[in-house]
């Protein structure tokens, strides 16, 4: 791995040697940050870090300048995978050098956990493009991704998105497995398959449904929300669209899919008009979405329903078998 220079008076030391409340005021800043620009509460996911820095149990390092807090970053680790699980830097330090650094060592530390062979990352608050830095002699691969916001439903059309004869209802824990086969068949050969490696196989997509409905930091899954497209005549799931509350006012699309072969028929904006409209009915004043930014055709059907890009950010891999 090449070197990333250390900006001056900084030094990272690793995470478990602080305590909670030595992290309470930056991870508080981040709250706020993550409050004023993606409308999302970030307390619950707050409350879980600081718990594990409490037990030691979290892996990352602190970056300090003249003994003072200056940022944080942190990994988990599972089987032969590494996720770099956030990185975030105060204002008044937050600078390029300061954060590549910092990103550096971490992507470093991941890539020595023995078994190792794959880092993962999307980091909403990183302010610079990741690509150029190496892990074990390769480059990361980088996806620009958007977040989106909807915040006008004026526009938001009513009644069926087409004339499709696929039959919708709200989708329940009952589709879960059914749900886990389809996101395989619609990620296959998907560019977010490339981003997020739980979309190629079954079991890898059950631990995504599980923590996008059971995991604080995906919000409070929102049952009201959530709607599955089944083609009729064998009772197939085709499509499913899911949704949580991140703020009491604000709620998150957090996985639209629909199978190869039912595509093509406004399934996808059928869907996502329900959820949406669910969401405004439950008193939602806004939802988001993320998107890969190539993946044209979802990113122009979320235009054309009103949403807009708040943010810009980056997804990164890295093979390192």
């Amino acid at each position: 791995m090449a070197a990333s220079p250390m900006p001056a008076d900084f030094e990272v030391v690793d995470l478990r040697a602080f305590r909670g409340a030595d992290l309470q005021p930056l991870l508080e800043e981040q709250a706020a940050f993550w409050s004023a620009r993606c409308h999302w509460d970030f307390g619950a996911s707050k409350d879980v870090i600081l718990r594990f820095i409490e037990t030691r149990s979290l892996y990352g390092y602190v970056l300090q300048r003249g003994g003072r807090v200056a940022g944080y970053s942190y990994f988990v680790h599972e089987n032969r995978k590494a996720l770099i699980g956030d990185l975030f830097l105060t204002e008044s330090e937050r600078t390029e050098q300061a954060e590549r650094f910092l990103l550096h060592n971490t992507l470093h530390a991941a890539s020595l956990v023995p078994g190792v062979t794959r880092i993962e990352g999307q980091l909403l608050a990183l302010s610079f493009h990741p690509g150029g830095e190496m892990v074990r002699g390769r480059e990361l691969a980088v996806f620009e991704r958007s977040f989106m916001l909807l915040d006008d439903f004026r526009g938001l059309p009513a009644g069926p998105a087409s004339g499709s004869a696929l039959h919708y209802r709200p989708w329940t824990e009952r589709d879960l497995d059914a749900t886990a086969d389809l996101i395989c068949q619609a990620y296959s050969n998907h560019v977010d398959s490339l981003i997020n490696d739980q979309y190629r196989s079954v079991t890898g997509a059950r631990r995504f449904l599980f923590n996008s409905t059971q995991h604080p930091g995906c919000g409070v899954f929102l049952r009201r929300a959530a709607f599955a497209a089944l083609e009729p005549a064998a009772n197939m799931l085709c499509g499913i669209c899911l949704g949580s509350l991140v703020k009491p006012r604000v709620g998150h699309i957090t996985q639209l899919c629909v199978a190869p072969f039912a595509r093509g028929q406004g399934t996808g904006r059928e869907l996502l008009q329900r959820s949406t409209q669910a969401f405004r009915d439950h008193g939602c004043e806004a939802v988001s979405l993320t998107v890969t930014s190539s993946n044209q055709e979802a990113f122009r059907l979320y235009e054309r329903l009103g949403f807009r890009v708040l943010r810009r950010f980056f997804a990164f891999v890295a093979e390192i078998a």
